[in-house]
């Protein structure tokens, strides 16, 4: 799906995807690029600064020696302008990616924090944009790659929980059931989003799913290190007990 930021200039004309999968977009299709190329691209969209060609050679081609390795940038950079014009802007010896390419993982971050520092209804509501976008390229495994994914990935897990707070907060329960659930899918083992996860249940009146959140994750964690949830967790299952149903305002703060 492609993610296209209606207030950008509309000069815009490419979209680069970088959450989940690499590609590249422009006037409505989808274009081949040579893995080299995407290395290239995926560089000066993590970077979104000039660098020098030996710089970002030797960065992508560490193996070979610097000859080598500039010739493999001139030759992904000749592939690329045969694809697709405008998608790398070069000033000299230094590149940088053009202006009028939209990258989806600088939305997406835009957006979590955002969502992290006081959402707005119009961020809340953009949430599902969020929810199956949780890794950068998670099949790359190249060191400058896990870097920004880890960086993007707490970004991610934060925004989404503040975001299950705010529309538990706001009596969405059925968003703020979506949000929470996509953080406990793609870790299992954060507590504080089985714990948003309770409360969301228990704001619905379902104290049964709510049991079985918790039993879920005491089994996981008994099964992973032989501990016990925290005492806030315990908190929300005594709560559960005494409680068929529950209001937003009763349950335990998180």
């Amino acid at each position: 799906m492609v993610l296209i930021d209606h207030n950008a200039p509309h000069r815009t004309c490419s979209q680069l995807t970088l959450i989940e999968e690499f590609a590249l977009h422009s006037g409505g299709r989808r274009i081949s690029v040579p893995h080299a190329a995407e290395r290239v691209l995926t560089y000066l969209a993590l970077l979104n600064r000039p660098v020098s060609r030996g710089r970002l050679a030797g960065a992508l081609w560490p193996e070979c020696a610097g000859h080598c390795a500039a010739q493999r940038l001139r030759t992904a950079l000749w592939r690329l302008r045969r694809i697709q014009d405008a998608v790398v802007e070069i000033n000299g010896d230094r590149l940088r990616l053009h202006s009028n390419v939209a990258v989806d993982l600088a939305y997406l971050s835009e957006l979590a924090q955002k969502l992290i520092h006081q959402p707005c209804s119009e961020d809340l509501a953009r949430v599902p944009m969020l929810l199956n976008r949780a890794a950068l390229l998670p099949d790359w495994d190249e060191e400058w790659v896990v870097i920004d994914r880890e960086r993007y990935r707490l970004v991610w897990v934060a925004a989404l929980e503040a975001a299950a707070e705010s529309l538990l907060k706001r009596r969405q329960v059925g968003a703020a059931l979506m949000a929470a659930s996509a953080v406990v899918a793609a870790e299992p083992l954060r507590e504080s989003s089985r714990r948003i996860l309770m409360r969301i249940h228990l704001a619905q009146g379902n104290k049964i799913d709510a049991l079985r959140e918790y039993q879920r994750y005491r089994g996981l964690l008994a099964a992973e290190f032989g501990t016990e949830p925290s005492p806030e967790c315990d908190e929300l299952l005594l709560h559960v007990h005494e409680c068929g149903t529950a209001t937003i305002e009763s349950l335990p703060n998180p």
